[in-house]
This record gives structure tokens, C-alpha cells and sequence, in this order.
């Protein structure tokens, strides 16, 4: 049997560009119970979506 190396979470982390870092942040919410993704961020200028009904 082989032994496993394991990764420290950093060493990961430096390897993402910084686009794949935003990609994946969650934001702590304590009423919900735990790390969710954070909801993405509205940009200015752009138009909301219409509703489709």
C-alpha cells in the first residue's frame, strides 16, 4: 500500500488565478448554518434581466 501525500490548502490556493478565487469564495452565514457561495455582484451599467412571464 502506497502512502498518500496530502496538499496543504494554501499550496492550492496559489495555484488558482485570481478569477477561479472569486469563482469559488463563499461568505460564512450563520443562519443558514454554515460557508454558502456568495451571491454574485451586480454590475454597474448593466440592465436588469426582464421577467419572462
Amino acid at each position: 500500500m502506497a502512502f498518500r501525500r496530502s496538499i496543504p490548502q494554501e499550496e492550492l490556493r496559489a495555484r488558482l488565478t485570481p478569477q477561479q478565487r472569486a469563482r469559488h469564495e463563499t461568505t460564512y452565514q450563520a443562519s443558514r448554518g454554515g460557508h454558502f457561495p456568495t451571491p454574485p455582484k451586480p454590475v454597474p451599467g448593466t440592465p436588469k434581466k426582464p421577467r419572462e412571464n
